[in-house]
């Protein structure tokens, strides 16, 4: 018989135009300068719909958790026991802070005070878009949802180097001949649509090279993660001493690898969600905002887009986000 479980959601910030944060991490930085104009900390100001689309789309969550580096949104209603704002000093040591690196700090996002064990972790440009249900991040038996997949490693960016870096620890702790035979079922699914064809394609290659990353919103076990750090320490430890993001890094989805080979989750389809670059999908952007077509979507920044731009698809977006979302949400002020 199922049980019934808290399901948390975690979602982590950074307001790149604070003067104070510009100043902080200039101050640690020798190779690289900010300013609050600088393309890889642009704000959106679209952050508040965050909030409103969880509670509209997500009444049941149990709690929210916001991770960031002693910064609050203004607009934010810290008073709500819905709520709570953890610093990076709450759970990370502080020999390593403070940190600029993403990946290392969502490699503690277990150590989150009160932290039910089944949790959602969101970047703050992944949005919930349309109704949901705990059942579309996991199982009724407590499993993590998430998509199977092969694909082949495909060198394009700098921040490439985190796929080569999760799957050697996968390749050095698992038999993929055994993780294959043990997992069929699960990689090679109907659920997992167009996705069988690269499995099918990579399944007989002896090491694997990548599992097919949805930037979705992650479905963790806090045990799981707390599992995964602890036997892998010494990348935690080499990740946790970049103290901005370097090749040398391992990430969260080595959590979700380590899952994935030992077959502890439940398959989901692909189609749960759409990422949109805004350089080029920005009017699709749009358009599912205003339909809901999707159950969560992913916003992203382009480097690519210069300031004309950025200004005004940040109005558009803001826009048809204010239109969706009319009413203040109870974390508001």
């Amino acid at each position: 018989m199922a049980e019934k479980f808290d399901i948390d959601f975690v979602v982590t910030w950074v307001n790149g135009r604070d003067k104070n944060w510009l100043k902080k991490y200039n101050h640690y930085s020798s190779q690289d300068t900010l300013d609050e104009k600088d393309a890889r900390f642009r704000d959106f100001y679209i952050f508040r719909y965050w909030f409103r689309a969880v509670e509209k789309f997500a009444p049941w969550v149990h709690h929210v958790y916001l991770v960031t580096d002693e910064q609050i949104p203004s607009w934010l209603d810290v008073a709500n026991p819905m709520i709570t704002v953890v610093d990076h000093r709450e759970i990370i040591d502080s020999k390593f802070l403070p940190i600029f690196n993403s990946s290392a700090i969502e490699l503690n996002l277990h150590k989150i005070p009160g932290l039910a064990e089944h949790f959602v972790y969101f970047n703050d440009d992944m949005f919930l878009n349309r109704k949901t249900q705990p059942a579309d991040f996991f199982s009724k038996q407590g499993l993590p949802k998430d998509t199977a997949g092969l694909n082949a490693i495909q060198p394009m960016y700098d921040f490439d180097y985190i796929h080569e870096n999760n799957i050697r620890i996968i390749n050095q702790n698992f038999n993929k001949k055994d993780v294959m035979r043990k997992q069929f079922f699960k990689f090679i699914n109907p659920v997992n649509l167009e996705l069988n064809i690269y499995t099918i394609l990579l399944f007989f290659w002896p090491k694997f090279t990548r599992f097919f990353d949805l930037h979705y919103p992650y479905s963790i076990l806090k045990s799981q993660m707390s599992q995964v750090i602890k036997k892998n320490k010494d990348a935690y430890l080499r990740t946790m001493n970049d103290r901005f993001r370097s090749k040398n890094d391992v990430t969260i989805w080595l959590v979700r690898y380590y899952a994935l080979v030992q077959g502890k989750f439940s398959v989901r389809t692909p189609r749960v969600g759409k990422i949109y670059d805004l350089y080029t999908k920005s009017r699709e952007a749009e358009k599912d905002i205003e339909y809901g077509k999707h159950k969560m979507i992913v916003i992203n920044d382009n480097s690519k887009i210069d300031d004309t731009m950025f200004l005004e698809i940040s109005e558009i977006l803001r826009e048809k986000l204010k239109e969706r979302y009319f009413d203040k949400s109870s974390f508001e002020k």
